[in-house]
């Protein structure tokens, strides 16, 4: 009845451990799935991080292009507003001086040829001829009036001369400023330009990195399924080798057994012998001699 249920326990553990191994060869599988699969996880992953330092510089670049862009549009509009400015301030100098002009234009008498005629003629006349006094005072002031006419002549004269330079010149700034205009314009709508190739780059950074944690994050959960799977294994591991060392427990017990029984038959078999005086065959005679040397070794324990 005891050897029955070895046999059973046996059996029981080698059904355990069979179970074990096909269990064992599944995970086997799966690891071997799961590292093919966290292997091209980290090679997405890897990938999309080296897409996303590469899209990353060159947000960088064209960030660096736009401020500088920006900058110089900074500078065309503050020298284009002074342009503008010095523009007004000549513009509002040569109103005054149309102004002083139209007031001379009003004085004058006779064109400059005219009066220097007179004037030369009139001081010719004094010059060669002997004349009174009062004649000679009167035709002196007279030089005196045409002088006075000449002189608002020239004076109107450089008027003219500062209102060409002035019209020159504002002009001059206004097509400066309009140009500066121009070019600022240029470079605005090259930086808007970059701004928005920026922004699209941008969102596709945006994006990359969505699908770089993404495998990232794919790969950690992957990596602690293949963990908690090499766990499960070395358990079963663990266990087949508990097994395994029952096995053999419970073959060497069951060895010792029938060794014990055969042993108590020769045993029996002696005895019989010896009360009916037959002989003895070596193994009836191993089985009494054993039996005798063991009680020998209790009675010297005892004594």
């Amino acid at each position: 009845m005891h050897s029955d249920k070895i046999q059973t326990s046996i059996e029981h553990l080698y059904r355990e451990l069979e179970g074990l191994k096909q269990n064992n060869a599944g995970k086997k599988a799966q690891i071997a799935q799961l590292r093919e699969q966290i292997e091209a996880a980290i090679t997405q992953r890897d990938t999309l991080n080296a897409e996303v330092k590469e899209i990353s510089n060159k947000v960088r670049e064209l960030k660096s292009m736009r401020d500088a862009l920006n900058a110089k549009v900074k500078e065309l509009k503050q020298k284009r507003d002074e342009l503008r400015n010095a523009a007004s301030e000549k513009r509002q100098m040569l109103t005054r001086l149309l102004e002083q002009a139209r007031g001379i234009s009003e004085q004058v008498q006779g064109s400059m040829s005219e009066l220097s005629r007179q004037i030369r003629q009139l001081e010719w006349y004094i010059q060669t001829n002997a004349l009174a006094p009062k004649t000679e005072r009167n035709l002196i002031a007279k030089i005196g009036t045409l002088e006075a006419n000449l002189t608002k002549h020239k004076g109107l004269g450089n008027v003219r001369d500062k209102l060409l330079r002035l019209r020159i010149e504002v002009g001059a700034l206004r097509i400066q400023a309009q140009s500066t205009h121009e070019e600022l314009t240029k470079i605005a709508q090259e930086s808007e330009e970059v701004h928005t190739s920026m922004q699209e780059l941008v969102k596709n950074l945006t994006e990359k990195k969505r699908e770089a944690d993404q495998k990232h994050a794919e790969y950690l959960e992957l990596s602690k399924e293949r963990h908690e799977i090499v766990g499960a294994l070395k358990r079963n591991l663990v266990r087949i080798d508990e097994i395994r060392a029952q096995i053999g427990e419970t073959r060497t017990s069951s060895k010792v057994e029938k060794a014990e029984k055969l042993k108590s038959k020769y045993r029996e078999s002696a005895n019989e012998k010896l009360r009916t005086g037959g002989k003895l065959s070596l193994e009836e005679f191993q089985a009494l001699m054993a039996d005798t040397l063991s009680d020998s070794d209790e009675d010297s324990k005892e004594s």
